[in-house]
């Protein structure tokens, strides 16, 4: 994986956690697209709402990568991850949620694109 994603990951996770809009935006391409656990297909600004509607709240969240492939400027990241959320359906409980995400590197550098994220399997 391109270490500028894995520092872009990093950020992500701050600025999710810390409800920090500019810093998701400086990760997520303005054309960003998700494939929500909810089985939503949502934009980057509908996720911000949702970010701003404090529905984002982990009590722990880890990313487990299995998967990285490139081509040129395109880069493909499969996983899954393991989280607690506080609230909604699953609150308090863990999650298993595989994700494929898609890296575009444009003029502004790494960006996520898409992300696709299905709730796989959780805890009692």
């Amino acid at each position: 994986m391109p270490q500028e994603i894995g520092a872009a990951y990093g950020r992500l996770g701050k600025a999710i956690s810390t409800r920090d809009i500019e810093g998701v935006k400086s990760v997520w391409a303005d054309t960003f697209v998700v494939n929500a656990p909810n089985n939503q297909i949502l934009h980057r600004d509908e996720v911000i709402a949702a970010m701003n509607d404090d529905l984002l709240d982990y009590k722990s969240f880890k990313k487990i990568v299995g998967h990285v492939s490139q081509e040129g400027d395109v880069v493909i990241v499969m996983g899954y991850d393991e989280l607690v959320p506080t609230k909604g359906p699953g609150a308090g409980r863990t999650l298993w949620r595989p994700f494929t995400d898609i890296w575009l590197k444009g003029a502004r550098g790494w960006r996520l694109i898409a992300r696709q994220a299905t709730i796989a399997a959780e805890t009692p």
